[in-house]
């Protein structure tokens, strides 16, 4: 027969038992409350940070609305190198956008361009260098040293106006390269027909620089023509008339013809 302190110690067994469970479950209540709690709060902090992003990105296209043509190059600019001084005040707001303002500025304006990666310039030029090496293999080269005179567009002369600007040097330019490309003769020697037309070798180094940067630009679009047909990656300077007015634009239209017909 159990006595009255075993009586007591079973009671107060039970009554401890029972106040643990009590508290096991005030304490999962609590804990699922909790969470229930972050959730919410998690969810109201990605909506206000969406809601941020969205204004951001929105802000931006107002404030360059007028040169929204050039957004595409706002993106080259960011994957060439982010931390460069652009010339153009767009460039350099856009530069220290996030990536996901930048893409959503890119997305709002109905382009399949988004910011991916970082550092283009040596897969641009290797890409360029690729294409002429295919199509005219016994051609004079003028991206060599690392292609400074196309680097040197932008790195030494940003700020500058394009020298030529009239439509008879592009268009002869652009003549010269569709025949050759359309002739399928690997013999044929464009670029260095071009290096003599306009003396590559004694001109103005700024004349030098715009001459390849413009080929670049070209061969890209004509080596690989039709490539990417389904996709909307902007028309820069041929938008609602924005300008390519500096070498800054040249460079960045020229990167951005190779990027989008010949890398992507």
């Amino acid at each position: 027969m159990m006595s009255i302190s075993d009586w007591i110690s079973i009671i107060c067994a039970g009554v401890a038992l029972i106040v643990t469970v009590i508290i096991a479950v005030l304490q999962i209540r609590q804990s699922n409350r909790m969470e229930r709690f972050e959730k919410r709060q998690d969810k109201r902090d990605e909506q206000r940070y969406q809601e941020s992003v969205k204004a951001q990105a929105v802000s931006f296209i107002s404030k360059y609305y007028k040169d929204r043509g050039l957004i595409p190059l706002c993106a080259i600019a960011a994957m060439y190198n982010d931390l460069f001084y652009y010339n153009r005040e767009m460039y350099r707001e856009f530069c220290c956008c996030t990536k996901e303002v930048q893409n959503r500025i890119l997305e709002y304006c109905d382009l399949d361009l988004r910011v991916s990666e970082y550092n283009i310039y040596e897969k641009c030029l290797a890409t360029i260098e690729s294409v002429l090496n295919k199509h005219f293999p016994d051609d004079k080269s003028v991206f060599y040293e690392g292609g400074k005179y196309f680097a040197r567009s932008l790195e030494y002369y940003a700020d500058k106006p394009v020298p030529h600007q009239e439509f008879e040097y592009q268009n002869h330019i652009t003549d010269v390269l569709v025949d050759a490309f359309n002739s399928n003769d690997k013999s044929v020697m464009p670029i260095q027909q071009l290096s003599m037309e306009y003396n590559f070798g004694s001109c103005k180094e700024i004349e030098a620089c715009q001459l390849v940067t413009v080929i670049a630009e070209f061969v890209a679009i004509y080596g690989n023509k039709n490539k990417n047909i389904d996709k909307s990656y902007g028309s820069p300077g041929g938008y609602d008339g924005e300008v390519i007015e500096t070498m800054e634009d040249l460079f960045l239209l020229a990167l951005f013809e190779i990027y989008t017909n010949c890398v992507l």
